[in-house]
């Protein structure tokens, strides 16, 4: 039914897929899109990591790692932020990348991802 010829490549077919799935291709996946915003903050849960801004099309948490958690403390309810986020798969929040502070009391006016910076 079946001559060797197709055997081999059904099989190299079948290796390749496991590859792309078990290998590079899933990483690449975790690592969606990044898109700005300029926002008043509506809400702020820095305890839990996240804070609420308004898009064109909605509301939208975003997420922060637990390394920058303790410089949501220093924003407040109404500060003008300009955030890029990348957004991830599964529904989870998107991820913050960096921050520019427009108008607020905070000292960190400038977040990298890593540092923070007055100006």
């Amino acid at each position: 039914m079946f001559d060797r010829s197709r055997i081999t490549i059904l099989g190299l077919v079948l290796f390749a897929t496991m590859w792309l799935v078990d290998g590079n291709f899933t990483q690449a996946q975790t690592s969606g899109p990044t898109k700005s915003f300029f926002s008043p903050i509506i809400r702020l849960e820095p305890e839990k990591g996240f804070f609420l801004i308004s898009t064109g099309s909605g509301i939208l948490w975003v997420q922060v790692e637990d390394h920058v958690k303790e410089h949501l403390k220093t924003l407040a309810k109404g500060d003008m932020i300009d955030v890029v986020v990348e957004f991830r798969p599964n529904n989870l929040p998107p991820l913050l990348k960096s921050w520019k502070l427009a108008r607020s009391e905070s000292p960190c006016k400038i977040f990298d991802g890593k540092t923070c910076r007055t100006k």
